[in-house]
């Protein structure tokens, strides 16, 4: 399961995160956005009650693109620079960041509803 993915520039290049779990262990993979080639990845024992862990329904939510052109609409002639999908007390959440002459702005946008927070 699918606990957040963002993908962000490191580098000089675009990165995915993806974290995720299952009954057994924590995962993270990073792959870089213009390959997908695997940049590096850890896995671990779960040390927390799996029952009680939240994660994104993929299936529910908003693309990356969607959520990009409701950010620049809000905060208008922006470039954005990050972007995050995670689930926030069982809410899946797009948190993006972007710039616009030397101002940045995070916008958050519920990625069920489409709407702002």
């Amino acid at each position: 399961m699918i606990k957040s993915i963002s993908l962000t520039l490191n580098k000089g290049i675009y990165v995915y995160n993806i974290v995720g779990f299952d009954d057994r262990k924590d995962c993270m993979i990073q792959v870089d956005a213009t390959n997908n080639k695997i940049l590096g990845q850890s896995t671990q024992v779960l040390n927390y009650d799996f029952d009680k862990e939240t994660y994104l329904n993929l299936n529910k939510t908003i693309s990356l693109k969607e959520a990009t052109e409701i950010a620049t609409k809000e905060f208008r002639n922006s470039i954005p620079i990050s972007w995050e999908l995670e689930d926030v007390n069982d809410q899946a959440i797009w948190k993006i960041i972007l710039i616009r002459d030397e101002q940045k702005r995070e916008i958050k946008i519920n990625a069920e509803t489409k709407e702002l927070i």
